[in-house]
């Protein structure tokens, strides 16, 4: 049997059978044509947006007697009169794959047929897109981290520049084996140690483990990384006592296909700490983000234009121009900075 389900309600568990689903047409394009003396045609003034469009069921609802009718009547009203004051999700069975942001809005005309028959049409205005369901889903992004060489060092407390000639010690030439952060150094060596795991959500941090040796005559240390012709030197930060970090930039891929004509206005949830970049790369170009202060997470509502965390705005902590949008085709997803991971739920529509 057919239905339609809304406010999380299928119309059969109300008693309603449907007769036949109109969906009296496509959205029409908002814009506005302006005519100019001496010039064939009208120019278009688009307003960048679709109106809402109907969506209506023609019903029957079977009853012993007119008491038994009035009273299904009045749990239907009471379920699709409440809460008029915002959309909810409309699904059917006629195409499973999609569901609509509605409201119903109309009276219930009601016929009281011979044999004790409601018959009535229920209609919703409904915003233009229909949604696919999977875009509800998150789809995970993360940071494929590739470590360069790197070398750490015993510095000159007494001098802040990161150079070889402050250099007191070093390692040798380090790769980071999988699955390990952290570079300790072996008990009275100068030179040597092994790696080993430090328990940090943040991907991007390398850790290392000094020993007595390494901590004398007031030493400050620093990591220098090279891979091809990139080098760079990076100061490291105390944890604790006998630990310190630094963080490396990092960068991540993840591309998202939108399959359908229409671009998306996606959630976006981001993990990190600091400050971090999104960049989305599509055939519309490359658009970035920097966000100054992370802390834990930040969220992208690009439906509702806003970024935040929690309940708290963060508009005025990011900059870049207007907000994301997944275009058909291909969307890269470039994560950066402090951000670790995140998910995006796309979104997906269609008219």
């Amino acid at each position: 049997m057919n239905y339609f389900e809304y406010k999380g309600i299928r119309s059969s568990d109300m008693g309603l059978h449907i007769q036949r689903k109109n969906v009296y047409s496509s959205p029409k394009y908002d814009s506005s044509f302006v005519s100019i003396p001496g010039r064939n045609g009208d120019l278009i003034v688009p307003n960048r947006r679709y109106e809402n469009t109907q969506v209506s069921y023609s019903v029957y609802l079977s009853a012993k007697n007119s008491q038994q009718l009035a009273d299904s009547i009045t749990k239907i009203k009471a379920w699709l009169y409440t809460q008029p004051d915002r959309y909810h999700i409309l699904k059917d069975s006629y195409d499973k794959r999609f569901f609509r942001y509605a409201l119903f809005n109309s009276s219930l005309d009601i016929e009281d047929e011979l044999n004790k028959i409601g018959v009535f049409t229920v209609s919703f205005n409904c915003k233009p897109f229909k949604y696919d369901i999977d875009g509800e889903l998150p789809h995970s992004i993360d940071v494929v981290l590739n470590f360069p060489y790197m070398i750490f060092c015993r510095m000159d407390g007494s001098k802040p520049e990161n150079d070889w000639s402050n250099r007191w010690n070093q390692t040798a030439d380090l790769v980071v084996p999988s699955g390990k952060n952290m570079f300790v150094l072996n008990t009275n060596s100068w030179t040597d140690g092994y790696w080993d795991y430090y328990s940090d959500a943040d991907k991007s941090r390398i850790y290392l483990k000094v020993n007595e040796n390494w901590k004398k005559e007031n030493a400050r240390f620093a990591l220098y990384t090279f891979l091809g012709d990139e080098t760079a030197w990076h100061s490291l930060e105390k944890v604790s006592e006998d630990i310190y970090r630094v963080t490396l930039p990092s960068k991540g891929e993840t591309v998202l296909v939108n399959p359908y004509s229409f671009e998306s206005r996606p959630l976006i949830h981001l993990n990190g700490n600091g400050a971090g970049t999104l960049t989305i790369d599509n055939e519309n170009g490359r658009h970035e983000w920097t966000f100054n202060d992370i802390d834990e997470f930040i969220e992208i509502d690009s439906e509702k234009m806003c970024f935040y965390k929690d309940n708290t705005l963060k508009n005025d902590t990011v900059t870049g121009t207007g907000f994301p949008l997944l275009v058909k085709g291909e969307n890269r997803f470039i994560l950066g900075g402090g951000i670790t991971d995140g998910s995006v739920f796309p979104r997906w529509c269609s008219l």
